[in-house]
This record gives structure tokens, sequence and C-alpha cells, in this order.
């Protein structure tokens, strides 16, 4: 009865081990982007890039990344100087963080190599706020990775996260008559098993 009882374990053990749902988090690695575009006195749009992102996808499909603000790259010095001071305030804000949630079944379904394309909510917490959005978003794992893309720009308005001030200040100073108070927003991101 023990031999059977051994076994019985071991086949547990061995049936969780393989288990999709229980293999390693996914995690964030470089080359991942999130990217904006803003838009200035209504008809110059330009695009912009976080490169300082970071996170992870647990196994039972927690979503946590984080944006180092600082790394935000407008292709202007003085610009980027002036989105890390004047509008993000990093030295009190320095990070934005998305929050979401996967199912069991979505993250067997990535686990089995299919992809994922569905409107998932996001927490967005962005310089002492934090706002809901949606997104729609497409992911596939392809061997020990896995590809996250956004399938439609995601839509966040500076008024939700307090940042109105700040669109005032770069207007002002940059000696512009409009900054868009709503920017599209897409994310590319590449994670490994971690």
């Amino acid at each position: 009865m023990e031999l059977t009882t051994f076994c019985r374990s071991t086949a547990l053990v061995a049936a969780l081990m393989l288990s999709p749902l229980a293999s390693a988090d996914w995690g964030v690695v470089s080359g991942s982007t999130v990217n904006y575009v803003s838009i200035k006195n209504n008809t110059i749009a330009e695009n912009n890039v976080f490169t300082g992102v970071t996170g992870s996808i647990t196994d039972d499909g927690n979503i946590a990344i984080q944006i180092d603000l600082a790394s935000v790259e407008t292709r202007v010095d003085i610009r980027n100087q002036r989105m890390r001071e004047l509008f993000f305030d990093v030295a009190n804000h320095p990070v934005a963080l998305i929050t979401a949630q996967l199912t069991v079944p979505e993250m067997a379904q990535l686990d089995a190599g299919a992809p994922l394309e569905r409107s998932l909510p996001l927490t967005l917490s962005l310089h002492g706020s934090e706002a809901t959005i949606e997104a729609k978003l497409r992911a596939i794992a392809v061997g020990s990775e896995l590809f996250v893309t956004t399938l439609e720009p995601i839509l966040v308005s500076v008024s939700d996260y307090g940042l109105a001030a700040g669109v005032t200040a770069l207007r002002e100073i940059a000696g512009l008559n409009a900054i868009a108070s709503t920017v599209p927003v897409s994310v590319n991101l590449r994670l490994v098993r971690d």
C-alpha cells in the first residue's frame, strides 16, 4: 500500500511540474517599449518612447508592468528634460505602474502557444493618481518568449492623472498654442520565462 501511495504522489508531483500553470513567471526583457504620440498646435504629431520598461506576468495571471518615466525619449534633449521635470515630475513620481489580471484559462491558452486577443481592463497608476483604461491586446507565446502588443492605441487622458497643469507648463515654456491632452499609447513587450 505504501508503494501505491508513493506512486500516486510521484505521479501527482510530475503532473504539477508538467502543467502549464506550474510554469515559471514571464519577465519583461530589454527592448520592450511603451510608445505615445504627442500632438502640438493641433497639427504636428511626434513619436515618443519609454525604453525603461520592466515587470512580469506571473503564472497565476497577475500582470505588473513598471515604466521608468525618466527613460522618456522624444528625440530632442531639451524636450526630454522638460517632460521629466515639468510634466512627469520624476523627482516625486519616477514610475508609472500598469496592473491587470488574466484568468487561468487565458494563461493555459498562452502556455499552449495559442494567440490570445482580448480587451483587458488595465489599472494605470501615474503621478499619484489611478484610473482604469481598456486595452485591446494580442499576446502569443513562441517557445520561451511571450510577445504582447496593442491591437489599437490606448487613449490616455492627462486629466485622469492630474497632469493638466504639466501640459500648460509645457505649452507655455515652448511657446505653443496647444498640446493635446489625450494621447494614443501603444505597447510592445517581449517577455521570457524567469
